[in-house]
């Protein structure tokens, strides 16, 4: 049962503890009694979208997804549309520090129903990011950022730099330390965490579960997906790293992670399913390269348009 709906979720658990043969209808709960526990139109709406979740698994065990359909999906004039929008909106969300900009990372999970179906799982750390980047220059706003969201920041600053930085600040002041480099070395701590942070993808259990029950499944399951998205250089958007050490460890666990890896002039799609169960090797993972003039010209006025980056 859902978490997300609170105290209805609860009674509604308690309520179908062990009741035979409960199923979901439009707007209630009904046993094999018929007996029945109305549910408000939210809590009735996560229930289908986790059923249509969970519904995925027969057909996907009766027909587990081939390299070559992934492959033709994603490569699909609607793939590829779907693709390039997921770009769009992770340059659009952009941030732009003292040193320059980054792009952070997209994911979640995917299916096949007639093309390539990729729902976005929001990551945990990407609310509070612009905020750092807001604060970027007052420590004491920094400060609070720490006391009122401890697991966010924990999140974006797993070392503690950052918070070391806060910390010694002071001291380094009063040692005679120049403002000025302490401020230069609050800009580098800053950047740090905000790359490190924005390409990573954290998938938790909690996002997982709203991303579940808010949207609508069906097809068959492939798994977890993510993007390496561009960099910024003086003349255009620029290609992307591969799969990371990480990546490959998330396919071995959890059986597949789609990446998809932005170029100027298309992608490159990296299929790991080949390591689930087995050890990381990059030599294993499956690699399909999408290029295309349409896609250059489309990036390089989205570009252009953002001048002054």
């Amino acid at each position: 049962m859902p978490k997300l709906g609170g105290d209805e979720a609860a009674r509604a658990l308690a309520w179908q503890k062990g009741r035979a043969g409960v199923g979901l209808t439009d707007a209630a709960l009904v046993d094999g009694a018929g007996e029945a526990f109305p549910l408000s139109p939210a809590l009735a709406a996560e229930l289908r979208n986790a059923r249509s979740y969970f519904g995925m698994t027969p057909a996907t065990q009766a027909a587990p997804p081939t390299h070559a359909e992934i492959v033709a999906a994603a490569f699909s004039p609607a793939g590829v549309e779907s693709v390039a929008r997921i770009f769009e909106r992770t340059i659009a969300a952009r941030l732009t520090t003292a040193t320059g900009v980054i792009v952070p990372e997209a994911g979640g999970e995917a299916a096949l129903d007639g093309g390539l179906r990729l729902h976005e799982i929001p990551e945990m750390t990407r609310a509070i990011l612009p905020e750092v980047v807001h604060a970027a220059r007052d420590p004491d706003e920094l400060s609070r950022l720490y006391e009122a969201r401890p697991e966010e920041m924990k999140a974006i600053d797993p070392d503690g730099l950052l918070a070391n930085f806060l910390a010694r600040r002071s001291a380094w002041l009063e040692k005679g330390t120049s403002a000025e480099r302490v401020e230069r070395a609050l800009d580098v701590t800053i950047d740090g965490i905000l790359r490190n942070a924005t390409d990573s993808y954290i998938f938790d259990p909690q996002s997982q579960l709203s991303a579940i029950v808010s949207q609508n499944w069906s097809g068959r399951y492939l798994g977890r997906w993510h993007t390496h998205p561009p960099h910024a250089a003086a003349q255009g958007w620029t290609s992307a790293d591969g799969p990371s050490p990480p990546d490959m460890d998330i396919a071995v666990q959890e059986g597949q992670n789609l990446v998809f890896v932005f170029y100027s002039d298309g992608f490159d799609l990296y299929d790991l399913a080949p390591l689930a169960g087995a050890k990381p090797d990059l030599a294993k993972v499956l690699k399909d390269s999408y290029r295309s003039d349409d896609w250059r010209r489309r990036f390089q006025d989205l570009f252009d348009e953002s001048a002054g980056l």
